[in-house]
């Protein structure tokens, strides 16, 4: 599993995140998501999403509803070297500037926070719980605000 030291706070419903595409660190993949809802492991059988499923030949798609724990299974197969063997809290995220659809959150490897792709192939992204990604980030680009410049626009 993980060490308990390095894992990322859980977040709070209606707190507003930084959130990077792919957990890609540029302004283009850089987003701000809102906790919808946040649901412990034990508690989260009944709840079902829509999931996206491909033909074999990958010419059709459609959407069929899916327990939530069973897309974290599928997910963590397809992707092990990310997700954690385990994931004490779903996270549920709306991010509308990225997608139209909810995400979803679980722990990865290292302790934090990724998306799953549910309804799409691009809706997997770090949510950054602590600021510790986005102070990178300013980090990268000397100090500039840029999300700060585009709220005052609005």
């Amino acid at each position: 599993m993980f060490d308990p030291e390095d894992l990322k706070r859980v977040p709070e419903v209606g707190e507003e995140l930084h959130f990077f595409d792919d957990g890609k660190m540029s302004q283009g993949r850089h987003y701000i998501a809102t906790v919808v809802r946040v649901v412990r492991y034990e508690d989260s059988m009944g709840i079902v999403v829509p999931m996206r499923e491909w033909s074999f030949d990958g010419s059709d798609s459609w959407l069929t509803d899916t327990n939530l724990v069973d897309i974290y299974d599928i997910e963590k197969h397809n992707a092990d070297w990310l997700y954690a063997e385990m994931t004490d809290y779903f996270i549920e995220i709306s991010v509308p500037e990225y997608d139209e659809n909810n995400l979803w959150c679980v722990r990865t490897k290292d302790g934090g926070w990724f998306s799953m792709n549910i309804q799409s192939g691009w809706q997997a992204g770090r949510l950054d719980t602590d600021g510790s990604i986005y102070q990178s980030f300013l980090e990268m680009h000397n100090g500039y605000d840029y999300i700060k410049d585009k709220r005052k626009k609005k």
